[in-house]
């Protein structure tokens, strides 16, 4: 009976496709226990999300209509058994008593490779009416409404998606206007729904190792490796707005190296990557201690430009500075509170950087009110004497 059962849904969505209906909408939960080995999610690709699409999906079985549960779970294997897609095209579903699923695998963000769905959140609708329900107005509602406000998304409109398929070849969808009478039903529904244009993600990340030499010998440069997961349930997207390893207090680190780091208080930089919900990443810097002897600390975490510190992202680097054998000279310039490292011993030579008072380096040699210092490791640069204090 139970095949019977099964064979006659599918019959039924075959009758369907050959009758001019052109979405269907499938939903994976972990309740329903999908059979998640059939979908194919090599070929998932991450958009950053910018509009949200909205769309009907009727159904004449009276069976389909009175058991949401049932609907999506028979959708769920038309898609991938007869239709040739790799998953559900649908970020969400939602039935007539405002109950919401989840749709493809990936989550907001995770789209099948189709140019339509490109930035999408894209939305079902399970209904033979095309008024939307109470209930299913005010789950819609706080559904679009919480994506606004997490992505800054401000385009919201109600579309129909079309699916072509070919003999044994994989399906393609698009997205096409919506019948006009759903189109102004979900108009008047949202008419007054808050939509924002800022981003307000609450980032999450566990950092999972810190690793670096903790003893460094005055001018020589250390690599810091941290690695990380992406603990929120959405991807992290960076080409337009990167995402930066800076310093805990925002302020100039003793520990930056100008020219390498993004600025003085920012080692890294993350961009044009995409950091997938569980994902972890390595990320390496070097710092380069030109500070005097002993204990240096610094602490850091991740954030956005002028963003609160992602949650769980703090941590601290602590190195002891050694002299080693060197002979050190520390800027001292009370005057210009700076002073000027040349390419060569002279005025006119270019200068190559304006390190501020305190800075330490190693002499490598004097000459004629001239210092030779050890500008970096394996980089010689020369100053004035009398802007420097042997140490």
């Amino acid at each position: 009976m139970k095949n019977i059962k099964t064979a006659i849904i599918i019959l039924f969505l075959i009758i369907l496709s050959t009758t001019g209906v052109l979405a269907f909408s499938s939903y994976s939960t972990e309740t329903q226990k999908f059979d998640t080995s059939l979908t194919d999610q090599s070929t998932t690709v991450y958009t950053e999300p910018e509009k949200i699409y909205i769309t009907q999906i009727s159904s004449p079985s009276k069976e389909l209509s009175a058991s949401p549960s049932l609907w999506v779970k028979t959708l769920y294997y038309y898609y991938i058994t007869r239709l040739y897609l790799p998953d559900l095209p649908y970020t969400y579903l939602l039935d007539e008593n405002g109950v919401l699923y989840d749709g493809k695998a990936g989550g907001v963000g995770a789209n099948l490779q189709f140019n339509d769905l490109d930035n999408v959140v894209l939305i079902g609708y399970l209904s033979n009416n095309s008024i939307l329900t109470t209930r299913a107005e005010a789950s819609l509602k706080e559904l679009v409404e919480s994506l606004s406000s997490e992505w800054g998304i401000s385009e919201v409109k109600a579309v129909k998606l079309k699916i072509l398929q070919e003999q044994n070849k994989f399906s393609s969808v698009s997205i096409v206007d919506a019948p006009t009478e759903f189109s102004n039903s979900l108009k008047s529904s949202l008419e007054d729904v808050k939509l924002s244009t800022e981003e307000n993600h609450q980032y999450k990340v566990k950092i999972e190792d810190v690793e670096y030499n903790k003893e460094s010998i005055i001018g020589s440069r250390n690599k810091v490796t941290v690695k990380l997961t992406n603990i929120n349930d959405f991807p992290w997207f960076t080409d337009k707005e990167p995402i930066y390893i800076s310093t805990k207090s925002g302020e100039e680190s003793d520990l930056a190296i100008n020219k390498v780091w993004s600025s003085f208080s920012k080692p890294l930089e993350i961009t044009d990557q995409i950091v997938k919900p569980g994902e972890t990443i390595v990320l390496e810097f070097e710092i380069e201690a030109k500070v005097l002897m002993g204990e240096v600390k610094e602490e850091f975490i991740l954030q956005r430009v002028d963003q609160k510190a992602f949650e769980g992202s703090e941590f601290e680097v602590a190195i002891t500075v050694t002299r080693g054998d060197n002979t050190l000279v520390q800027v001292n310039s009370p005057q210009f509170g700076f002073v000027n490292i040349r390419k060569c011993r002279w005025a006119s030579c270019e200068i190559i950087d304006s390190p501020k008072d305190g800075t330490v380096f190693i002499l490598l040699g004097e000459e004629e009110g001239w210092y030779k210092i050890q500008y970096e490791p394996g980089v010689e640069g020369w100053a004035m004497s009398r802007y420097f204090k042997k140490i």
